[in-house]
């Protein structure tokens, strides 16, 4: 069933001929938007009339209209933003602090379902946003959408000025230039795989995966290990990574490729394996596996090491286990509070060298401590 499109459109503007004979139409003007105003207010800002569709509907000139708009944003009710764009003030922010910007968060649903770090990254980042005094919209999207245009109208209604995209898929290369035809600004993220647009900032894996498979050979003994992947993926960052190091590290690997079909079978083939760890690189496949059968995981990470490269793992209906396994974490809070300082400071719209966020790893932790429970 197709979802209903969201749109934050106001109701068209009443008519108001008789302002222009009113001896106070500034002041009656005023007394009129902002029973609008706060007719329509939500819980988050949203995108106001502009200067011309109100005086246009109620034919008075843009000075008057500007100085109904002035006295508003002192009211708090509005306030103005890059692009000469107004916003009606949500109901929850401080009715003196002005929204910064209006910044939309294209995030796919099914990541965001499954996915622990890129669930993570969201909630981080759009929580520091509006703690700063920016204006957020989430917009979920399938991975068709943004093969055409439908992706970009979505965060045209919404009417943001800047895009935060996080993980940009092979279709971003399409939806990208439609975005930027409409003025809003771009501010890639990479992580995990291979970015198909420009990218201001990327989340490495890196040391993290070096450091853990270090520690495995060196203090462990481990020389031989298991690669748990999925039949078809494109190849990762994070698998490029762990191929390297453990060349460089004389580990030999061995691979065992999950069909997408009998996941229990596939777990328990995994832990009936004769290897020093089993590594999985993939978030989608650990995800897969968590949701699919819990409980057949759970034995696993009880009778064998186990190392997520890509953070900690859901477990979807069912509690996670506290069991101890190895990490490669990212400090997301970091990686929020550093991104929105360069959308303040607009260091993150300079051309220059990219900034780089490390990951680190976590050996014999807790699952249970650092999992989500969903």
């Amino acid at each position: 069933m197709p979802r209903k499109k969201i749109s934050r459109a106001l109701p068209p503007l009443p008519a108001k001929r008789h302002l222009d004979d009113a001896p106070c139409k500034t002041e009656r003007l005023i007394e009129i938007l902002r029973k609008v105003a706060v007719k329509n207010q939500r819980t988050q800002p949203r995108a106001f009339y502009s200067l011309r569709e109100v005086a246009g509907s109620f034919h008075v000139t843009l000075s008057t209209a500007s100085r109904a708009y002035r006295q508003l944003e002192q009211e708090g009710l509005l306030t103005r933003v890059r692009g000469s764009k107004t916003l009606l003030q949500g109901r929850q922010y401080d009715r003196h602090l002005a929204v910064r910007a209006f910044v939309g968060l294209p995030a796919s649903l099914s990541s965001f379902v499954t996915v622990q770090a890129y669930r993570t990254f969201f909630i981080k980042i759009r929580r520091e946003l509006r703690v700063r005094g920016f204006a957020t919209a989430m917009v979920f999207f399938e991975k068709e959408e943004a093969h055409n245009a439908v992706l970009s109208e979505r965060l045209k209604t919404y009417e943001v000025d800047t895009v935060i995209w996080f993980q940009p898929p092979r279709e971003a290369a399409k939806t990208v230039p439609w975005l930027t035809d409409l003025g809003i600004r771009i501010v890639g993220v990479a992580h995990e795989d291979f970015p198909s647009i420009a990218c201001r900032y990327y989340v490495r894996r890196d040391k993290g995966i070096t450091d853990l498979l270090a520690q495995w050979k060196d203090r462990y003994g481990i020389d031989r290990v298991t690669l748990a992947q999925p039949q078809e993926r494109r190849a990762s960052t994070v698998d490029e990574s762990l191929h390297s190091t453990l060349n460089d590290l004389g580990i030999r690997p061995s691979v065992a490729i999950f069909d997408g079909k009998q996941s229990e079978r596939f777990v328990r083939r995994l832990q009936s394996m004769k290897t020093g760890g089993i590594i999985f690189s993939s978030s989608q496949l650990a995800s897969q596996l968590c949701f699919r059968t819990p409980d057949t995981v759970a034995d696993l990470l009880q009778a064998r090491r186990v190392a997520f490269l890509n953070g900690p793992v859901s477990m979807p209906f069912a509690k996670v286990p506290d069991v101890a396994v190895d990490l490669v974490v990212v400090e997301w809070q970091r990686v929020a509070e550093r991104i929105v300082d360069d959308l303040i400071s607009q260091e993150a719209f300079r051309h220059g060298p990219v900034t780089i966020f490390e990951a680190e790893a976590k050996l014999r932790v807790a699952l249970s401590e650092f999992a989500h429970s969903i």
